[in-house]
C-alpha cells in the first residue's frame, strides 16, 4: 500500500495541487478554530486560577462573602485570628483605579497590612522601597506600590507621583515601592497596585470592611477541622473555603460562555468537513479514469479502497497539523477579543498572560480532525473502488455520488431530525441543560443538510421551466447541468446554507441583545444626562463614585433632580453569581416603565413596597433559574446578616447574566454597607438647555473627577460599543462564509466541467458562442447561490429563534426581545450571490479555453 501511495497517489496529488490544498485547507480551517477556542477556554481558566492562587499565596483557607466580591465587616478578623491553629490572618480589600489621563489603563488595587513584613514575604512579594523609612509610607495615605512592568511602561520610579482616578475622585499618589514580578505581583498580568490596608479602605469607600480574609494555618494542622470550626464561629453568610474552591466557582460562572464558543467552533468544523467532502468527490471524478486503468492491470477493489483511505489519512493528518499550528496563532490573535467579550458579559477582568494547551484536548481534536477527513472521504473512496473500470473507460464519469439514499429516505430522516430537535428543546426547557440545547441546535442544522438534496430534486421541474424561460438556451444548459448531479448540487447548497445559517443566527442574536439592552438602558435607566466615571471595573460597569458626589451634583444650576444607582456584582444566591442593584426612589416611578415591562406584579404596588425597604424586583433570568415568582420570598446573604425580601415584581434586567435583584438604595447602604454609586441620572429643569447643564457639571467637577456626562443618545452609543465588543468574535463567521462559499462553488463547477467536457466541446464545434457557454455556467453557479441563500435564510431564521427564545436564556441567562437581523440576511445573501457569480465567471473562462479537439476525444 505504501508503494502504491508513493508511486500513484503522490504524483496525482501533486498534479492536482490546488484540489489537494483545498482538502488540507478545509480540515485546517475547521480544526484551527476548534483549537483556538479550546486554547482560549483553557487559558482563561488557567490564568484566572493562577491569579487566584497568587493572590491567595500561602493561605490554606479564605473567608469571603459569596465568591469574594462583596465586602463584609473586618471585625470578623478577630474571630478568625482567635482560632488556636491559625498561624496568621491577612485581611485584604481590593478595587479598581485608573490613570487619570488614560482611564483605559486600570490597576487592580489591593490593600494589605504593610506593617507586617512577614506577611509580604509569605505572599512572595518583593518590594523595593529605595531605602525609604517605612514610617513615611504609613504616614502618607497616598503612598502606593506598582509593579515593575507598569512602572517601566509609564516611566515611573520610586518617589515619583502618579495621578489616579479612584472611587474617591482624582488624586495624586506617591510611588513608595516597586513590586518585583514575583508571587502576588504576577497576578492580573502585572496590572496590580498595593496600598496599606486602612488607606485603601478609605480610598475605595470600604472603611471598616474587607473583601477577603486569608487564613494561614500552623504546620501539621488538619485544615478541614479548622475550616469546620471557623465556619461555625463565623456568620452563616460568610464562606470558609480553600482557594481552589473559589476558582471552581468562577469556572462555573464562565462555563456557559465557553459552551457557546465551543458550539460555534464545532459548527465551523462541520463546514470544513463539507469542503473536504465536496473536494474528495470531485477528485474522485478527476482520477476515475486513471484509477480504472489500475483496476484493469490487477489492483483489486479492496486494495484500491485502502490506498484511497490512506491518502485521506495522510491529508487529514497534514491538515490537522496545520490547523493545530494555525489554531495557536489564531488563539494568540483572538484571545484579547474573547477575554474582552467575557469581561463585558461577566463584569470581571480576564487576562491571558500565556497560552495554555491541554494535552487531552489536543489529542481529542487530532482524533476529531483526522476522523472527520476519513468519514468525509469514505464515500468517494468506496464509490471509485467499487465502480466497474470498463464502465468508467467507456462512458465517462459522473460526480453524482451513488451512495446517497432515495429522496424519500432523506425526507424521512429530515422529519426525524426535526422532531428530535424539537423534543430535545423541550428537554432543555425542563432540565435547563446547556449541553442539551447544543444537541438540539446540532440536530436542526443536520436536518438542513439532509433536506438539501431532496429540495434540489424537488424543484428540478421548476428550474427546467424557469431558467430556459428567463435565459433561453443558456438557462436550459444550466438547469440540465444542475440536475445531472443533483446530489453534488444539493451538498453544495447545504454547505452554503449551513454557514449562512450560522451567520444569520449570530447576527440576529446580536441584534436582539442590542435592541433589548438599549430599550432597557434608554427607556428605563436613562435621564436627561447620565453621569459616571470614565473608567470601568471590567466590563461596561463604571468605577464607583462617592455618595457625596450626587449631593453636590444636585446643587448645579439647572439640575432639577438626581437619581442614583449602584450595581453590586458578585452577590451569590443558590450558587448563582448574581447582581444586586440599589436604586433611588425615582427609578421605581410607574411612568418610567413601558407597558408589559413587568412580567409579573403590579408596578404601583411594587414601587411602594420597594421604597419601604420590604421587597424587591427580580430579573426574569433569576425567576426562571431559581423558580421564584411574585409573592415568594428571597433570602440574600449580606455583610450584616441574612435579609429576607418579598418578591413584588419580575422584570427584564441585564446587570448580570445569572440574574439580578433590584431594591432600594437605602437598603443597599444599610445592609451591604455600600455607600458608593455606579451612575447618577440628572433631570434638567424645563427650559434649560441640556448642553448648558453638561458644561456646568464638567467645569465644576472636571478637576476632581474623571467623568462621562452623557445624553441619552450618547449613553445608547456607549452601550452599543460595549455590545459590539462583546460579540466581536462573530466577525470571524463572515470570513468563514466567504471561504466555504468560494471553495464549494468552485469545486462543484470544476467537477461539472469534467462531466461536460465533451458536451461543451461539441457545442463549440457546432458554432456555439463562447460567451453563451460562459453565461450558462454563471447561471448555474448563481442558481446554486440563490438556492443556498434561500435555504440558509429560512433555516437561519428558525435557528435564530431557537437561540434567542430558548438557548440564549440557558447559556447566558438573558431574556431577549425577538428581533431578526433582516439587514444581515440580505447582506449575507448578496455576498453569496456576488461570490457565486464571480466563481461562475472564473470557471466559465476556463471552460472556453479548453482545446476543442481534445475535448471530443474518446478513450
Amino acid at each position: 500500500m505504501l508503494r502504491l501511495f508513493r508511486h500513484i497517489s503522490l504524483p496525482q496529488l501533486r498534479t492536482s495541487a490546488g484540489r489537494t490544498g483545498v482538502v488540507v485547507g478545509g480540515v485546517a480551517i475547521g480544526i484551527s478554530l476548534v483549537v483556538a477556542i479550546n486554547i482560549i477556554n483553557t487559558s482563561v481558566l488557567a490564568n484566572f486560577r493562577q491569579s487566584i492562587e497568587l493572590v491567595a499565596g500561602p493561605a490554606s483557607l479564605e473567608v469571603t462573602l459569596g465568591v469574594g466580591e462583596v465586602g463584609f465587616p473586618e471585625d470578623w478578623v478577630k474571630t478568625v485570628r482567635a482560632d488556636p491553629d491559625v498561624a496568621a490572618v491577612v485581611p485584604l480589600v481590593r478595587g479598581t483605579v485608573a490613570l487619570a489621563d488614560d482611564p483605559r489603563e486600570t490597576l487592580q488595587l489591593f490593600g494589605a497590612d504593610l506593617t507586617n513584613d512577614e506577611d509580604l514575604g509569605r505572599y512572595g512579594v518583593s518590594l523595593d522601597t529605595g531605602g525609604d523609612d517605612p514610617l513615611v509610607w504609613l504616614n502618607d495615605p497616598r503612598s502606593i506600590a506598582v509593579t515593575t512592568s507598569f512602572a517601566k511602561r509609564h516611566g515611573i520610579g520610586i518617589g515619583r507621583t502618579v495621578l489616579l482616578s479612584t472611587p474617591g475622585g482624582v488624586g495624586r499618589f506617591t510611588v513608595r515601592g516597586i513590586l518585583n514580578p514575583e508571587g502576588m505581583a504576577r497576578a492580573f498580568g502585572g496590572t496590580l497596585a498595593l496600598m496599606d490596608l486602612p488607606a485603601a479602605q478609605v480610598l475605595l469607600g470600604k472603611a471598616g470592611r474587607v473583601d477577603q480574609i486569608d487564613v494561614i494555618v500552623r504546620p501539621a494542622t488538619d485544615i478541614e477541622s479548622v475550616q469546620r470550626r471557623l465556619q461555625s464561629a463565623l456568620p452563616a453568610t460568610l464562606n470558609v473555603e480553600r482557594p481552589v474552591e473559589r476558582g471552581m466557582q468562577y469556572e462555573r460562572v464562565v462555563s456557559s460562555f465557553q459552551a457557546l464558543l465551543t458550539g460555534v467552533s464545532m459548527l465551523c468544523l462541520i463546514a470544513g468537513v463539507f469542503i473536504v467532502y465536496n473536494t474528495t468527490a470531485t477528485g474522485a471524478a478527476h482520477r476515475a479514469v486513471n484509477l480504472a486503468r489500475l483496476r484493469i492491470i490487477g489492483i483489486d477493489e479492496t486494495r484500491m479502497f485502502r490506498v484511497l483511505m490512506f491518502e485521506a489519512l495522510v491529508l487529514g493528518v497534514v491538515g490537522t497539523a496545520i490547523g493545530m499550528v494555525g489554531g495557536k496563532v489564531l488563539a494568540w490573535l483572538v484571545s484579547p477579543m474573547v477575554t474582552d467579550s467575557m469581561g463585558i458579559i461577566f463584569q470581571l477582568r480576564f487576562s491571558i498572560d500565556q497560552l495554555v494547551v491541554d494535552g487531552w484536548s489536543v489529542a481529542t481534536i487530532v482524533f476529531l480532525g483526522v476522523g472527520a477527513t476519513l468519514v468525509s472521504s469514505y464515500f468517494a473512496a468506496r464509490w471509485v473502488a467499487a465502480t466497474e473500470p470498463l464502465e468508467v473507460l467507456r462512458g465517462g464519469v459522473s460526480t453524482s455520488a451513488p451512495h446517497v439514499r432515495s429522496n424519500r429516505t432523506l425526507l424521512m430522516s429530515w422529519v426525524v431530525l426535526v422532531l428530535g430537535s424539537a423534543s430535545t428543546l423541550a428537554v432543555q426547557e425542563w432540565s435547563g441543560s446547556i449541553a442539551v440545547g447544543n444537541v438540539a441546535a446540532t440536530l436542526w442544522n443536520a436536518s438542513v443538510i439532509v433536506v438539501a438534496v431532496p429540495l434540489v430534486d424537488g424543484i428540478g421541474g421548476v428550474l427546467l421551466r424557469v431558467l430556459p424561460a428567463a435565459f433561453t438556451a443558456e438557462g436550459k444548459m444550466a438547469a440540465e447541468a444542475l440536475l445531472r448531479s443533483a446530489t453534488r448540487t444539493g451538498i453544495t447548497v447545504a454547505a452554503i446554507a449551513l454557514v449562512l445559517t450560522i451567520g444569520v443566527m449570530l447576527s440576529s442574536l446580536i441584534v436582539s441583545f442590542r435592541r433589548s439592552m438599549l430599550d432597557y438602558v434608554g427607556g428605563v435607566l436613562a435621564g436627561d444626562l447620565v453621569v459616571s466615571a470614565v473608567s470601568t471595573e471590567g466590563g461596561w460597569l463604571e468605577t464607583p463614585l462617592p455618595a457625596e458626589f450626587a449631593v453636590e451634583l444636585s446643587t448645579v444650576p439647572g439640575v432639577k433632580s438626581v437619581d442614583s444607582l449602584r450595581v453590586l456584582p458578585g452577590q451569590v444566591y443558590r450558587d448563582l453569581r448574581i447582581a444586586v442593584g440599589g436604586l433611588t426612589d425615582g427609578f421605581f416611578d410607574v411612568g418610567r416603565y413601558p407597558k408589559g415591562w413587568y412580567r409579573e406584579g403590579d408596578p404601583a404596588r411594587a414601587a411602594a413596597v420597594i421604597r419601604a425597604g420590604k421587597g424587591a424586583n427580580i430579573s426574569t433570568g433569576l425567576s426562571r433559574r431559581a423558580g421564584l415568582h411574585v409573592g415568594d420570598e428571597i433570602v440574600l446573604d449580606t455583610p450584616t446578616g441574612r435579609l429576607p425580601l418579598s418578591i413584588v415584581g419580575v422584570v427584564p434586567d441585564y446587570a448580570s447574566d445569572r440574574g439580578s435583584v433590584l431594591l432600594s438604595r437605602r437598603l443597599l447602604v444599610d445592609r451591604w454597607l455600600e455607600p458608593t454609586l455606579s451612575r447618577i441620572n440628572v433631570t434638567v429643569e424645563p427650559g434649560t438647555p441640556i448642553e448648558v447643564v453638561r458644561q456646568r457639571i464638567v467645569e465644576r467637577f472636571g478637576d476632581d473627577y474623571r467623568l462621562k456626562v452623557l445624553s441619552i443618545g450618547e449613553l445608547l452609543a456607549y452601550h452599543d460599543r460595549m455590545i459590539d465588543r462583546a460579540f466581536a468574535f462573530a466577525d470571524a463567521i463572515q470570513i468563514l462564509i466567504i471561504v466555504v462559499t468560494i471553495a464549494g462553488i468552485l469545486d462543484l463547477l470544476a467537477s461539472s466541467l469534467i462531466e461536460r467536457r465533451r458536451e461543451l466541446a461539441l457545442w463549440r464545434l457546432i458554432g456555439a458562442d463562447d460567451e453563451a457557454l460562459r453565461r450558462s455556467i454563471v447561471i448555474e453557479s448563481s442558481t446554486i447561490g440563490a438556492l443556498g441563500a434561500a435555504l440558509g435564510a429560512g433555516a437561519g431564521v428558525v435557528t435564530a429563534w431557537m437561540w434567542i427564545v430558548l438557548n440564549f436564556r440557558h447559556l447566558l441567562g438573558y431574556e431577549l426581545e425577538r428581533h431578526f437581523a433582516y439587514g444581515a440576511i440580505l447582506s449575507y445573501a448578496a455576498l453569496v450571490m456576488v461570490i457565486t457569480f464571480l466563481a461562475g465567471r472564473l470557471v466559465g473562462r476556463s471552460a472556453t479555453r479548453q482545446d476543442i479537439i481534445g475535448g471530443i476525444q474518446v478513450e
